[in-house]
C-alpha cells in the first residue's frame, strides 16, 4: 500500500513539475519581444496635411489648404536600422485660389453682382478651391536608429518614389453669405497622372508590451511631372504635413 502511495506521490510530483515548466513556458511565450524586433509590420494611416499648387508659371496665385487623407501601410525591415516602406491611400490634394481683393471682400460687399452673375464678391476672402480627389501608393527606403534614443522611441525617416492618380478634381467656391456656392468639375484641366518623391522622419513609438507600434511622422511630397494638362502654366502638386501611423 505504502508503495502505491508513493508511486502516486511521484507521480502527482512530476505531474505538477510537468505543468508549472508548461505554464512557465507559456507565460514566457506570452510575454511580447521587444517591438522593434519584429520585422514585418502592416497598418493603418490618417493623415493630416496641407496641400498646394506651386511653381514659376502659375496661372493665379493659390495658397494651401488642408487636406486629409488615410491609408494603408506595410514596412519591411532587413536589419535593425534598414527597411523598406509601401502603402496604398486616399488623399486629398489642390489648393486654395487667391483672387484679387479689388472691393473688400464678399463679406463687407454681399450685395455684390459680378461680371458673370454670381452674387457676393468672388476677387477675395480665400473662398475659392482646387480640390483633387487622388490615390497613392509610396514606395519608400527606411532608416531607423539601431538603438532608442529614449526608452521605447526610435527615430526614423523615409525618402522614395510615389504614384498619385487624380480620380476627379473641383473647382469649388464657397459663397458663406448668400449659400449660392459654384462647384464644377475640372478633372479634364490637370493631369490624371502623376510620379513625385516623398520624405518623410519622425519618430516610431513602442506602444507598450503589446506589440503595437505607433509612427508619428513629418511628410513631404512633390509632384514631378506639370500639373496642368491644358496648358494653363507650368507647376507641380505638394503635400506636407503629419502622418500618424499605427502598425501592428
Amino acid at each position: 500500500m505504502s508503495s502505491r502511495i508513493l508511486s502516486l506521490l511521484a507521480f502527482l510530483l512530476l505531474s505538477m513539475g510537468s505543468l508549472a515548466q508548461t505554464m512557465k513556458d507559456v507565460v514566457a511565450d506570452s510575454v511580447d519581444k521587444n517591438a522593434f524586433d519584429k520585422n514585418f509590420r502592416i497598418g493603418a494611416g490618417f493623415h493630416m496635411y496641407w496641400s498646394k499648387l506651386t511653381g514659376d508659371n502659375l496661372p493665379v496665385a493659390y495658397y494651401a489648404k488642408p487636406s486629409l487623407g488615410i491609408s494603408i501601410r506595410a514596412e519591411y525591415y532587413f536589419t535593425s536600422f534598414l527597411g523598406i516602406g509601401a502603402g496604398f491611400g486616399y488623399q486629398q490634394r489642390g489648393s486654395g485660389v487667391i483672387n484679387a481683393d479689388n472691393t473688400g471682400g464678399a463679406f463687407s460687399h454681399p450685395w455684390v453682382v459680378d461680371k458673370n452673375g454670381n452674387q457676393g464678391d468672388p476677387d477675395s476672402t480665400y473662398l475659392e478651391k482646387l480640390r483633387f480627389n487622388t490615390l497613392e501608393f509610396p514606395l519608400t527606403v527606411i532608416l531607423r536608429t539601431p538603438k532608442d534614443v529614449i526608452k521605447g522611441v526610435r527615430v526614423s525617416g523615409a525618402a522614395g518614389v510615389i504614384y498619385i492618380y487624380n480620380i476627379q478634381a473641383n473647382d469649388v467656391y464657397q459663397s458663406v453669405l448668400d449659400g449660392l456656392h459654384k462647384d464644377n468639375l475640372v478633372t479634364d484641366s490637370f493631369i490624371r497622372n502623376d510620379l513625385g518623391y516623398q520624405l518623410s522622419a519622425g519618430a516610431d513609438i513602442d506602444s507598450g508590451g503589446n506589440g503595437t507600434m505607433f509612427q508619428l511622422h513629418f511628410v513631404y511630397t512633390e509632384g514631378f511631372g506639370n500639373v496642368y494638362a491644358a496648358n494653363q502654366g507650368s507647376g507641380h502638386q505638394i503635400t506636407y504635413g503629419l502622418r500618424l501611423t499605427c502598425l501592428f
